[in-house]
């Protein structure tokens, strides 16, 4: 893994509902950027983006997982997150450091709850959202019922630059609606729905002149990466098509982070986890400024400073020492002790808004065996509880009774 100095970067969460193949579409993505040179399976239990013994045993991704690549030279920090509905935390964390988001329907299943929760959130933060409609060789696949209750139930503002190829077990890929081969009709589709959604545009088309498609494009380009207008896309993730598009839409249509690399320090924690060797992993979103290695970190949550042993790019239990963080990109950092999520490193000025999903309503008591000290339960859910905050583990001195909360 190459970490580029100053270059152009795109941090983008992958969203979707349980089983709409977010984590095949990471695993093909990372394949196809030349990432990782053999692809893994969610099924087998060797997706690189699944790294715990539980999502690998069940198939299911259970933490958000962080994977940097580079695409047509700019550096993309992907996040593949959770899709089932217990684990929205992890979700909701990954929301608050994204700057886009590309969220995946099935071509069967559509728009489901989740994909709603999920979308309320992204437009709520106004983060710029590409579609991808996943599984397009299944039987049952309609891309058109897809895109009307897409519009319906998600915005109208969702535009296909793409043509469908072909029909369930027929579909061979799809057609980009901006080169000269693409069908006229479908071209003239995705021309009218800019026109119908901007005056200036709408005058040009009514008015007959020739249509100049670079400029159409640009406007396209510059309407979602602000997030007015949301691309969709079509692919099937297992067999890797429309994975090279999906990229270069990701690169076409998204906006590149920002931030100031000479400014005064300005980041987040959206994640801990821990390192059995080097102890705890804060993964860190860095809005200003740049962090290096030996650096001494104000943690202005806590109103406490720590020293900065290493910042690392983590993937799939790998680690690479890379030495710095500049604004703008995530990686890992060691060293700061106590250090839970949310916590703001340097000044707060440039840290987005949070939205929230959900909030666990179930309390529960832990139980455990007699002969097992009391201390190391509590210790182990303390130490859970700091990965996960809404755990919220509480020991009850008087009654002498751990409770937690869960969704």
């Amino acid at each position: 893994m190459i970490q580029q100095q100053g270059a152009e970067r795109i941090n983008v969460g992958i969203f979707a509902h349980v089983d709409a193949g977010k984590t095949t579409t990471t695993e093909h993505i990372l394949y196809e950027s030349g990432r990782i040179r053999a692809l893994g399976s969610v099924d087998t239990g060797t997706a690189l983006s699944d790294s715990m013994d539980v999502e690998r045993q069940r198939g299911i991704s259970v933490r958000a997982a962080l994977a940097s690549f580079a695409w047509k030279g700019v550096q993309i920090n992907l996040v593949d997150t959770p899709g089932h509905v217990d684990f929205l935390s992890e979700v909701e964390r990954s929301l608050r450091v994204m700057d886009c988001a590309v969220l995946i329907l099935t071509a069967v299943e559509g728009v489901q709850a989740q994909s709603e929760m999920i979308w309320n959130a992204l437009r709520k933060l106004g983060i710029p959202t590409l579609i991808f409609v996943n599984k397009m060789d299944r039987v049952g696949a309609n891309p058109e019922a897809v895109l009307a209750e897409a519009r319906n139930y998600l915005s109208s503002d969702i535009i296909p630059v793409q043509q469908p190829i072909g029909k369930e077990k027929g579909y061979i890929g799809a057609r980009d609606l901006w080169e000269n081969e693409a069908d006229a009709s479908a071209r003239t589709e995705l021309l009218e729905a800019l026109a119908e959604r901007d005056e200036e545009l709408l005058e040009k088309y009514m008015s007959g002149s020739t249509i100049d498609l670079a400029e159409w494009k640009k406007y396209m380009k510059t309407a979602s990466s602000s997030g007015r207008f949301f691309p969709m896309v079509y692919g099937v993730a297992t067999k890797g098509l429309g994975i090279t598009a999906l990229l270069d839409a990701m690169v076409e249509y998204f906006p590149r982070a920002g931030g100031n690399v000479e400014g005064a320090v300005s980041g987040i924690v959206y994640n801990i986890q821990r390192d059995k060797s080097m102890g705890r992993m804060a993964f860190v979103r860095l809005y200003e400024g740049t962090i290096r290695n030996r650096d001494t970190l104000m943690n202005y949550t806590q109103d406490i400073q720590g020293k900065v042993t290493q910042i690392r790019k983590v993937e799939g239990g790998r680690t690479e020492d890379v030495g710095a963080l500049e604004a703008g990109d995530i990686a890992v950092i060691y060293g700061l002790s106590g250090v839970r999520i949310g916590d703001v490193l340097g000044h707060p000025g440039a840290i987005p808004e949070e939205a929230k999903l959900a909030v666990p309503l179930l309390t529960v008591r832990v139980f455990w065996e007699p002969d097992v000290d009391d201390h190391k339960v509590i210790g182990a859910l303390q130490e859970l509880a700091d990965e996960d905050p809404l755990l919220d583990a509480q020991w009850l001195q008087d009654e002498r009774e751990l409770h937690i909360k869960v969704m």
